[in-house]
């Protein structure tokens, strides 16, 4: 009887640890899962502070501050209001590099403008915006818009927003889709499917490589891409990006100054219905990604993995997956692609990734919205 109990009682406290933590082996880590924070509709991005409580964004127009825990959130007041339609809403969440003396944070959205309205008809147009604010506790303060395009820019479609936020060497750097305006991405005249970049106040800085038609130099920093969702800089400076391609053809690059990435000249996609979008995958001129996934997997956020907690996986690249609900971990190395592998699959849309402060890996998840963190196991 007391050796019938005593099974009973192991088989319990592993079904329990079974419940609380998946334990996933890859080819080099074996690791555990665990649900750290939920109750999101689609978490979108995530931002660490250096209390190490996580920033995030829901894109329903919410952004939460969670403890260290994970145990709490808080939903933070003062957000502008979003479109919160389609694929438009709260997106980005971005700290700045010196927030422990200035609380300043950095979002990107998607704002709407009334185009008319009357008892049988309304219509409503979006392009992408940034902001930053002070972050007091709970509360942003003092929000400054310091990216916003011309009302002639904004589009109907309320799609491919971009839009991701990273910093480097004093600029703040961020994404803005193409509007589903293809064409528009080749115009240096046109904000869409383009990089900008920024100083951290939010001036354009006079060594960006173009400039305006009436002369002033351009916020524009790259050009040729389609809907970047995906940005992070290595410890070297190298930024990368990951870009949805249509059907077919999403790209990871590395992000330079005054490059073309040839959306839509160029692609290794295919339009939606199956028909060609151009007939050439490569032009002089125009930049060929690191690797493309062909068919898409939808690619969303990214990070890159310098911790030691994964030693084995250091220096890698984590790449999301919406369509195909998994992340990936792809290995470059000398700017060339090497291999890949599929880490996590967790049986939903995959939106973003980001490494923790002490090395643990953060993911958000939709159907239903959660954080969960990855650890290796002992």
């Amino acid at each position: 009887m007391k050796q019938i109990i005593s099974l009973l009682l192991i088989f319990s406290i592993c079904s329990s640890q079974d419940f609380d933590a998946d334990i996933v082996k890859t080819k080099k880590i074996t690791y555990q899962v665990e649900t750290f924070s939920e109750g999101y509709e689609i978490p979108w991005g995530m931002a660490f502070l250096p209390s190490k409580e996580l920033l995030v964004s829901d894109r329903n127009g919410a952004l939460y501050r969670v403890a260290q825990s994970g145990k709490q959130k808080k939903q933070i007041l003062g957000v502008p209001e979003v479109l919160y339609k389609s694929q438009g809403g709260l997106l980005d969440i971005a700290v700045h590099p010196n927030f422990s003396n200035n609380k300043l944070i950095y979002i990107s959205y998607s704002h709407e403008i009334a185009t008319g309205s009357n008892k049988t008809f309304s219509r409503t147009t979006s392009f992408t915006r940034i902001a930053m604010a002070r972050l007091e506790e709970y509360t942003l303060k003092d929000l400054k818009v310091i990216y916003k395009a011309d009302a002639k820019h904004y589009t109907p479609r309320a799609i491919h927003f971009g839009s991701r936020i990273v910093f480097y060497d004093d600029h703040v750097y961020f994404s803005v889709g193409d509007s589903f305006e293809r064409d528009e991405a080749q115009d240096l005249n046109t904000p869409n499917g383009k990089i900008h970049r920024l100083t951290l106040k939010g001036d354009v800085p006079n060594d960006n490589p173009f400039k305006n038609k009436d002369g002033t130099v351009s916020s524009i920093w790259t050009y040729g891409n389609r809907n970047p969702q995906g940005l992070a800089v290595a410890k070297d400076g190298t930024i990368w990006e990951t870009e949805h391609g249509p059907r077919g053809g999403d790209e990871l690059n590395i992000i330079s100054k005054g490059v073309n990435y040839g959306w839509p000249i160029i692609t290794y996609g295919i339009n939606y219905i199956g028909t060609k979008i151009t007939d050439i995958t490569e032009k002089e001129g125009m930049e060929q990604p690191v690797w493309h996934w062909t068919p898409s997997i939808a690619v969303c956020g990214m990070a890159i993995y310098e911790h030691s907690l994964f030693n084995a996986w250091k220096d890698n690249i984590l790449v999301t997956s919406l369509k195909d609900e998994y992340l990936e971990r792809v290995v470059v190395k000398d700017n060339k692609f090497v291999s890949r592998e599929n880490i996590y699959k967790p049986g939903s849309r995959v939106r973003d990734v980001e490494v923790g402060p002490n090395g643990r890996i953060f993911v958000a998840l939709e159907g239903p919205g959660r954080i969960v963190v990855l650890s290796p196991t002992q």
